[in-house]
């Protein structure tokens, strides 16, 4: 019996070590482990387990994304928002990659509107928040288990495919609802349409505003119905976000690498820390004083001054102004708003523009050669579709008479598009320092946008922001001569996903446009967004004013690039300012049946006379 019992042993360890044999080799572990033995004692490595690491990490399997999990956080202005980690499988252990903490989403109220006002929204926005949570818990965390972080563009998908499915759900829930209503003879048998909305509400569907009798009609034209997002729509910039970040970590290389292997397929040779422009002033119809036309102004370095000398300067030039509005008005002069930007009384933007360059003239720089300025006007926020809304006006209470169909310049002073286009043209003439502006009217004025453009294109950078859709929209969109800019601003929030923003990027820099990064208000001190501006290769990053932690946090970290970048021979600088001339397409040539048609008219006209 014991004989047999042991031959029984021998024969089980003769077939575990069959077994052994068979599955070693099968990973090839004894060549590999011949290998690097024998190279490593002509390498002499100061760490030997360490280079072994390092050798086997490399034939390990690629790390997969194995959860999310969100839960609530909270921004600079104490709202809640989304925080987010994400999770990889790392060489057989589950790893943190990335954590997300998200701006909260931009307000679509007027900066103005009463805080009663806001309730409601304020409502929605946690509901959004709370939705984004539960996606990124549940229906992301499923999809995104098992796919390899790196590539971006496969995680895009498949967040973009969800929401498009729920989406479709939705439109199917409230179809039914309407059909249910309408068959209980209910008294909103159809759902009104947001298109039928924007065409009809205060009359903005091209009529005339003017009544029988008087002057001659204004038409309006409307803006383009607002995308109606689902609540949690924020959960899929998050998402992208964090697998953009999961990617860079265990690769183990800078996340700003990493996004210029996404946008240019390889790691260039050398990298671009993008220009500042930062907010030093903030005025529009949210702020004291009568000026409306002007939303912030900014100064801009001139192009190849390191940022950690330019950020200084944009430092003083902050004191500067603070102390002097704090002399003229007292120390509450000097408390900013939701991005740091001061908040003075201006009548005019003149006032503006020379306290800039005051400033920079007072740091021993010269402006329009040193430093620059750049304004953002919001022209959408200044048009007035209904003149029921009261305008601007130094006496509490007391509306002034407004026009439907123009632009409230400053209090008490409107503009039709016209007027728009000689008011800028002669202001940006007298301040040359001026090089880029964003927004100076709607898209919907595209006859007198390019106008402008023309009048101004050869001299500063006419940009645009709300004039261009989401970047998923505008990759679907063709570009036309019709509406050109030579700058647009991009953001990574809500719907935007990484390689949305990426391929926007590429495309508007194809049609001779500068890129700009933006943050969104409700900031957090995350700083993907400065990673993001080096990696895509943007040539400004539109940053907010130069204090409190949440931006101190973002310019900390393009000192803490360049620096690296400098010290592996790789940091580059963007060139002179070249401002492309945008001027309006030419005037299609009447063919001869035409010409023959005007002529004939011209004579009909004479022989009346």
């Amino acid at each position: 019996m014991a004989s047999a019992s042991s031959t029984a042993e021998a024969r089980e360890r003769y077939e575990l070590k069959q077994r052994a044999v068979k599955y070693y080799d099968q990973n090839g572990v004894p060549k590999k482990m011949e290998e690097v033995l024998n190279s490593m004692f002509y390498d002499n490595p100061n760490d030997v387990y360490g280079h072994l690491a390092n050798y086997f990490a490399e034939f390990a399997k690629t790390p997969l994304i194995s959860q999310v999990s969100a839960r609530h956080g909270f921004d600079s202005k104490g709202q809640t928002t989304i925080q987010a980690d994400m999770y990889c499988t790392l060489r057989n252990n589950k790893k943190l990659a990335a954590t997300v903490l998200n701006s909260s989403t931009n307000s679509s109220l007027p900066e103005n509107t009463k805080p009663e006002e806001r309730e409601e929204e304020d409502k929605s926005r946690e509901a959004s928040v709370e939705a984004a949570i539960a996606l990124l818990n549940g229906d992301i965390n499923n999809r995104l288990q098992g796919v390899d972080p790196a590539l971006q563009s496969d995680v895009d998908n498949i967040l973009t495919k969800l929401y498009e499915e729920l989406k479709a759900e939705e439109e199917e829930r409230l179809a039914k609802e309407a059909a249910e209503l309408a068959a209980s003879g209910g008294d909103r048998a159809t759902p009104v349409k947001e298109e039928d909305t924007a065409s009809t509400s205060g009359k903005k569907g091209g009529k005339s505003s003017a009544k029988k009798g008087k002057s001659a009609p204004v038409v309006v034209i409307p803006d383009e119905p607002k995308e109606k997002l689902l609540p949690g729509a924020g959960s899929l910039c998050v998402a992208s976000r964090a697998a953009c970040t999961a990617a860079a970590t265990v690769r183990d290389v800078p996340l700003y690498q990493h996004i210029a292997a996404l946008r240019f397929g390889e790691i260039p040779k050398d990298m671009r820390i993008p220009i500042p422009m930062v907010t030093i002033i903030q005025s529009g119809r949210s702020a004291p004083g009568k000026l409306n036309c002007v939303k912030e102004f900014m100064v801009v370095p001139k192009p190849g001054m390191p940022i950690s000398e330019s950020l200084r300067y944009c430092q003083k030039i902050y004191s500067y102004v603070t102390k002097n509005f704090v002399n003229k008005s007292g120390m509450a002069a000097q408390y900013g708003n939701d991005i740091g930007a001061l908040c003075p009384s201006y009548d005019k933007p003149e006032q503006g523009l020379d306290i800039l360059q005051d400033a920079i003239t007072s740091l021993e720089l010269t402006p329009g050669e040193d430093f620059f300025i750049a304004l953002n006007l919001a022209g959408k926020e200044i048009f007035d579709y209904d003149p029921s809304i009261p305008a601007k006006s130094d006496f509490p209470g007391q509306g002034m008479h407004k026009e439907k169909g123009k632009y409230e310049v400053m209090g008490g002073q409107q503009k039709v598009p016209e007027d728009m286009v000689e008011f800028w043209a002669e202001l940006l003439g007298r301040y040359p320092s001026v090089i880029a502006i964003i927004d100076p009217l709607r898209k919907q004025e595209k006859e007198h946008w390019m106008r402008l453009c023309e009048r101004i294109s050869d001299q500063c950078y006419v940009m645009g922001n709300h004039t261009y859709p989401r970047p998923a929209k505008l990759l679907e969109e063709e570009l036309t001569e019709e509406f050109k800019t030579s700058g647009i601003i991009l953001k990574m929030d809500q719907l935007n996903t990484v390689t949305d923003v990426l391929d926007c990027a590429k495309k508007m820099e194809d049609a001779e446009n500068q890129i700009v990064l933006t943050t969104c208000y409700g900031e957090t001190t995350d700083t993907f967004l400065a990673d993001m501006a080096v990696g895509m290769n943007a040539r400004f990053f539109k940053i907010g004013a130069p204090v409190r932690g949440e931006r101190i946090a973002l310019f900390n970290r393009l000192i803490q690039i360049e620096s690296q970048l400098k010290l592996e021979g790789k940091l580059a600088y963007h060139g002179e300012n070249v401002f492309p001339h945008i001027a309006p397409p030419p005037i299609p040539e009447p063919e001869e049946g035409e010409e023959a048609q005007e002529e004939e008219k011209k004579d009909d006209k004479t022989k009346k006379k």
